[in-house]
């Protein structure tokens, strides 16, 4: 029996500019109708309203995540079987296994190569090998380039008021302010996540320590006997190597390559 071709794609990620690569990527590459949402909420609401054939969606997103999104798609009738694909950083085999428990039809991981996420994702949606490139990929490659590069410079700027807003939440955090843990984890996923698919590894290894920090500070918050103290000063640390790694980046921009040469922006 053939198998149907997947020929709209709905993005779910909270972060804009990897929605706009995410969709510039598929429909010129892969040659699909996307769409993208910012949120569970919305994606759910889209989802009714398209039916696309596939939902590709990330896994930690503020207030309703991708795992709490799908669980209520499959309670409603009409999007209740569209096959989901998520994305996520953490590819532990036992959080991989709850994401395949739920009903998804694959985990890809993150960071991921724009360039390749098609072929990812309808491997996954065929359950065989990935699809041959199709004629004309160079010229539709050059366009996207020119709209990550586009893109790039306004991560730098975004990543910049991040790194203030950070520092403010640090600052709460050493007055013993619980609440800002789930903020400031969000803000440096999203950091982590982005700066690798724009080409900028030192800042998203800055981003995804500070990420894991923050996590460990939170279990700790919550455990009994248990002290954030040493976390916390290893945190601000890398808070200053984010700062650093920005400055490194803003200061060599532009590039004389797109983000899919082989050397990164950063030297």
């Amino acid at each position: 029996m053939s198998i149907r071709k997947c020929r709209s794609v709905l993005y779910v990620d909270d972060d804009p500019d990897i929605c706009e690569v995410v969709q510039a990527t598929l429909c010129l590459i892969s040659a699909l109708d996307v769409y993208t949402a910012g949120s569970g909420e919305a994606a759910i609401a889209l989802a009714c309203e398209l039916r696309p054939d596939l939902i590709l969606m990330d896994v930690m997103m503020p207030d309703l995540d991708g795992p709490a999104t799908l669980m209520r798609m499959r309670e409603i009738t009409p999007i209740d079987e569209i096959p989901v694909i998520f994305l996520t950083a953490k590819v532990l085999p036992a959080e991989v296994a709850h994401l395949f428990h739920l009903g998804a039809i694959g985990v890809i991981g993150k960071p991921f190569d724009p360039l390749k996420l098609g072929d990812e994702m309808l491997s996954l949606w065929k359950g065989s090998n990935a699809v041959r490139a199709t004629p004309g990929m160079s010229g539709r490659r050059a366009k996207v380039d020119a709209q990550v590069d586009s893109l790039a410079d306004g991560f730098l700027l975004r990543t910049k008021e991040d790194i203030h807003r950070l520092s403010k939440l640090l600052d709460r955090a050493g007055s013993g302010d619980r609440m800002v843990f789930k903020e400031f984890e969000r803000i440096a996923h999203s950091i982590h996540g982005a700066g690798a698919m724009f080409g900028f590894p030192k800042i998203s290894e800055a981003a995804g320590a500070i990420e894991r920090l923050v996590e460990e500070i939170a279990a700790a918050a919550a455990a009994p006997h248990r002290s954030g103290g040493p976390a916390m000063v290893q945190v601000a640390d890398y808070m200053q190597q984010l700062t650093q790694a920005l400055e490194a980046a803003s200061r060599a921009a532009p590039t004389d390559g797109g983000m899919f040469q082989e050397k990164t922006r950063e030297r």
